[in-house]
């Protein structure tokens, strides 16, 4: 199975603006999108028509959608919703960091992440994280994956089956309502936002992975191992699992997530 590269990064609201994304989809699009969807149409790619829907969308006095654009093994989408903080989510193919390399794009991410105010972010290989957050018995009984070491716990529609607890998962995500992530993944990156929820300081302190750095607007960056596609590898997970309890991001995703 071809290995999917997974990034996912929370803006302020205010960054999200006609010109900006023109230059985002310049910038940080990495691939030939042959397709594109907003809310308006879905259609194949065509910049003067994507030009105009997102002018018509900029118009309005309450400015919501999501953007998508993609071919067939690549896509970006831009989401600016009513409740939730914008966010941009990028799963790029082999075809992508073939030709730009896996560490090139992260660092075009830390530059973004930057420029615009990032509130936090990660990167993450896309199986990875499916199967982190994956609640589903019988998938992991398909997919022949162990469930040894995986607690169960009553589903939350059907009281009378079982459903994965993904606590069980040193990658399991968490979000608040605003769309917040809580998690613990091969690249971070943490804005001067996110320092209300998690003190700057505790996140520096963070030393037993592979890479943590201030940045130069005092945002952090952390790369917990050094190859994104070795998350199995016992040593990775229990970075992982460490960087949780450290920094103590699942005692303050559960208070947060409830409010």
């Amino acid at each position: 199975m071809e290995h999917r590269l997974f990034v996912k990064i929370v803006i302020p609201e205010e960054v999200v603006t006609l010109q900006n994304i023109k230059k985002w989809i310049d910038e940080i699009v990495l691939f030939s999108h042959n397709q594109m969807r907003t809310k308006l149409t879905e259609r194949k790619f065509n910049v003067n028509q994507l030009n105009r829907e997102l002018e018509k969308l900029f118009s309005d006095e309450y400015v919501y959608f999501q953007l998508d654009l993609q071919d067939d093994t690549s896509s970006f989408t831009l989401t600016k919703g009513v409740r939730q903080l914008p966010s941009i989510l990028c799963m790029f193919s082999k075809s992508v960091y073939e030709k730009t390399s896996i560490n090139e794009i992260a660092n075009k991410f830390t530059d973004f992440f930057q420029v615009y105010g990032g509130i936090v972010g990660y990167a993450v290989s896309c199986e990875d994280q499916n199967w982190q957050n994956q609640t589903d018995i019988e998938a992991f009984i398909k997919a022949n994956k162990p469930l040894e070491q995986v607690t169960f716990k009553p589903h939350f529609i059907r009281k009378d089956k079982e459903m994965i607890d993904t606590e069980s998962f040193p990658g399991h995500n968490h979000f608040t309502k605003e769309g917040i992530w809580f998690g613990s993944s091969w690249r971070m990156w943490f804005g001067h936002k996110y320092f209300s929820f998690i003190p700057k300081e505790k996140i520096l302190a963070f030393s037993d992975g592979y890479r943590n750095l201030e940045l130069n607007d005092g945002s952090i960056s952390i790369i917990l191992y050094e190859n994104i596609w070795e998350y199995d590898n016992p040593l990775n997970r229990e970075i992982q699992w460490k960087f949780r309890k450290i920094v103590g991001i699942d005692e303050v995703a559960h208070k947060a997530s409830k409010k």
